[in-house]
């Protein structure tokens, strides 16, 4: 079909209006209003559930940092590979979690778990950390992941990162229920957006601007925070944004004590002690809120939260504030890591203590 002069005139300069005004939007978010570029290489798994896409190298670049992610052939965040078995004399500790577990906007040596790992090192603890953290993670993947994968490991102890957005993210996937009081498996999958990015990158220098585009990472994240609320209401239950307001309701309350206590259970059953990092909310300036369950509904699981010692550090940036996602700084991270490397050594003490005791570790200062 031929088509005529004034026609394709009018394509070319509609065209070009087109990629005009996406090349302002672009320069306008870079000058004005610059969009981290934290890029989620999550893919599905023959799990039902996402996972890192494994042996990756890509950047998160916002004004504050340049951050290299880095996984291994099992889409662990690591420089290296770890093998099932557990090397001799060793504590593994296996780690559960979203992007703060991930340690999104820090490098990998300043995440909570390797500052954690250093800690214990310098106390004289062998170990070694296995971080099972995937973004968009909430309590129902952890299971998941816990059982499938986490404890072929063979973990001495399993930390489980809370973070606020663990109550919608529970009943959103839609994989657990509670059915007269027991958790009950109810899909075999949940994997939101998965089949689209296979597609999507496919398509020639999609992965450069999906890498390097302001504009497009603005626009990705505000389809996700959509989809996210259409997928909530899908499963008919109320839509919260919990970062601003940790409210739970009694459902999501239930679900997530549920999820928690079942990996409680399977953890202990493998022979590893299980303990929650409460990832605090930052409320006001200069304060903190946890956003965890009440204290009697966990009644039995140790719980680290860093509030107090955050709180003792409050003259420094502890959380990326403006132009990021919000995480940890490498300063929050190493406050963590510290306290939760204090929490673990007291809880492999008292399981020496309550056995045979051959030496007492030293306390890590």
């Amino acid at each position: 079909m031929k088509v005529s002069m004034p026609r394709l005139k009018r394509l070319i300069l509609v065209i070009g209006m087109v990629l005009y005004t996406l090349g302002a939007a672009e320069v306008f978010l870079r000058i004005f209003n610059p969009i981290p570029l934290i890029p989620r290489y999550v893919v599905a798994t023959d799990l039902g559930i996402r996972g890192n896409q494994p042996n990756a190298t890509y950047w998160h670049v916002s004004p504050h940092y340049r951050i290299q992610m880095r996984t291994n052939s099992k889409g662990i965040r690591s420089d290296r590979e770890i093998p099932y078995e557990k090397p001799a004399g060793v504590k593994r500790i296996l780690l559960l979690g979203d992007s703060f577990g991930m340690g999104y906007e820090v490098d990998l040596k300043d995440t909570f778990l390797a500052q954690m790992e250093e800690n214990l090192q310098k106390a004289g603890i062998p170990c070694e950390t296995i971080n099972l953290s995937v973004s968009g993670f909430g309590n129902a993947e952890e299971l998941i992941i816990l059982r499938e994968e986490g404890l072929k490991y063979s973990p001495d102890l399993v930390v489980l990162a809370w973070h606020s957005t663990d109550y919608v993210d529970n009943i959103r996937s839609g994989l657990f229920v509670l059915e007269e009081g027991q958790l009950v498996r109810k899909n075999p999958t949940y994997l939101p957006g998965t089949r689209a990015q296979e597609i999507l990158y496919t398509i020639p220098g999609y992965q450069w601007i999906a890498d390097n585009s302001q504009l497009y990472n603005f626009a990705r994240e505000q389809a996700a925070v959509r989809t996210k609320s259409f997928l909530a209401t899908l499963r008919k239950k109320p839509v919260q944004n919990a970062e601003e307001s940790p409210t739970k309701t009694r459902a999501g309350t239930d679900l997530a004590v549920a999820l928690l206590r079942e990996i409680q259970r399977e953890s202990l059953a493998s022979g590893a002690q299980f303990m929650i990092l409460d990832i605090p909310a930052p409320a006001a300036e200069g304060s903190f809120m946890s956003t965890l369950p009440k204290q009697e509904f966990l009644e039995g699981i140790p719980v680290y939260s860093p509030i107090e010692d955050l709180l003792k550090h409050q003259d420094k940036p502890l959380y990326w504030k403006e132009h990021s996602h919000r995480h940890f700084t490498p300063e929050g991270t190493r406050i963590v890591g510290l306290g939760l490397a204090k929490t673990a050594q007291g809880l492999f003490t008292k399981r020496e203590l309550s056995g045979t005791v051959v030496d007492r570790e030293q306390v890590v200062r």
